[in-house]
């Protein structure tokens, strides 16, 4: 039976504080659920590559499912490999996570299925430049039955195709899954922003200030 999925669609103003919120900054982009398929990711682990440019701190990650019948385990076992001559290699981090899960519409395809962002942090995993993949599991490895819960495609792009290891897991028997699969990756807190609420108090507190200066001034 085949793994893919098709569809036929292609605070306060009185203190005048000035609050920052940490802004992660997306280093990887493999593009935005496209609608038309996916890979079924609890008896594959699916992994898709990606390559820095220079050293960074992975802190983040996000991509997206599509799931027949809630098919989602309520984990996500994810793993960083090492590239092998174009393919995933030995594990350099990992670990099951239970990820802010987002209902997605437009990850929706065929108009039986229900989409899900899922966005969780990465314990700071430092790599240098070069090739990696980022892999996902629905559930924990020990999860291997085919639970009809995909990873999401993406439009093709520069980048290889996805593979995939199906269960039993850890042969390193990798095969190409002829897919593009939708992720971000993004390295954390590397800028701080002032929140765009906190700005408009403090340009509104500071407008006061000068108001009641010019008011002494003329009094």
């Amino acid at each position: 039976m085949d793994r893919k999925l098709y569809s036929p669609l292609v605070g306060a103003v009185a203190a005048l504080a000035l609050v920052v919120m940490p802004v992660r900054a997306q280093i990887v982009a493999n593009g935005l659920p496209d609608g038309g398929s996916g890979n079924e990711m609890t008896n594959w682990i699916q992994a898709e590559d990606f390559t820095l440019a220079g050293t960074a701190t992975l802190t983040a990650a996000r991509f997206w499912g599509v799931g027949i019948n809630n098919g989602y385990l309520g984990s996500i076992y994810w793993r960083i490999f090492a590239d092998a001559a174009g393919s995933p290699g030995s594990v350099l981090a990992g670990g099951e996570v239970t990820p802010t899960a987002t209902a997605y519409p437009g990850a929706i395809c065929c108009g039986f299925a229900s989409g899900l962002q899922f966005d969780f942090a990465l314990p700071n995993v430092l790599l240098g430049a070069g090739v990696y993949w980022f892999g996902v599991h629905n559930g924990p490895l020990s999860s291997t039955n085919r639970n009809e819960f995909y990873w999401a495609t993406t439009s093709d792009n520069a980048t290889m195709n996805g593979h995939e290891d199906v269960a039993p897991f850890g042969d390193g028997s990798w095969f190409d899954n002829g897919e593009e699969h939708a992720f971000q990756l993004y390295a954390g807190d590397s800028e701080t922003v002032p929140e765009p609420a906190t700005m408009t108090l403090l340009a509104t507190g500071l407008a006061g200030m000068a108001a009641a200066r010019r008011k002494k001034r003329n009094s």
